[in-house]
């Protein structure tokens, strides 16, 4: 499983990394060095809900602030992200890291943000190849038609746009 490749990946290096318990079934694997998050990903590997590597402070916020999300009290993250990637897909990833917790976009929308308007579809290539799962939150990016586009992890995006949706009636106005 991918938990296990990057685990041993980064036994060797100046990283520390956590595996987080989710209310949808699946762990978020996260991983930081000193500079930022460096890579998150969803897995269904059996771990204990946290097991870090050491003591990283960068680590520690990243994971608090998780389980904030999962608990429906985290509006966007607000941990540096250490994005590596060409320069397009770097400021997709950067655009999309802003969005609020509920709100939808599609990726024309994105393409326009980033002052590229005919580029939709790197948008959407962007986003299938981003290394921070949730700190990165493709998943509130959609078709023009309002519609999930795409096949990756389709029923997972489904449950996190539904849960976000139920967060977003219950804020206060």
């Amino acid at each position: 499983m991918w938990s296990h490749r990057i685990a041993d990946a980064l036994r060797d290096r100046d990283e520390e990394s956590a595996v987080v318990g989710s209310p949808f079934g699946a762990r978020l694997y996260v991983a930081c060095d000193t500079q930022g998050i460096v890579a998150s990903r969803w897995t269904r590997a059996p771990t204990r809900d946290v097991a870090k590597r050491g003591d990283e402070a960068l680590l520690g916020e990243a994971v608090r602030q998780l389980r904030a999300y999962f608990a429906g009290r985290l509006e966007r993250f607000d941990v540096p992200l250490r994005l590596t990637g060409t320069p397009f897909e770097v400021a997709v990833w950067s655009a999309v890291a802003q969005l609020r917790t509920g709100t939808l976009i599609s990726y024309a929308d994105v393409a326009r943000a980033i002052g590229r308007p005919r580029a939709y579809r790197g948008v959407a290539r962007a986003l299938a190849r981003t290394p921070l799962a949730l700190f990165i939150p493709a998943h509130r990016v959609v078709g023009a038609d309002g519609r999930l586009k795409g096949a990756s992890a389709a029923s997972l995006r489904r449950r996190l746009i539904t849960f976000e949706s139920r967060l977003v009636r219950r804020r206060p106005s």
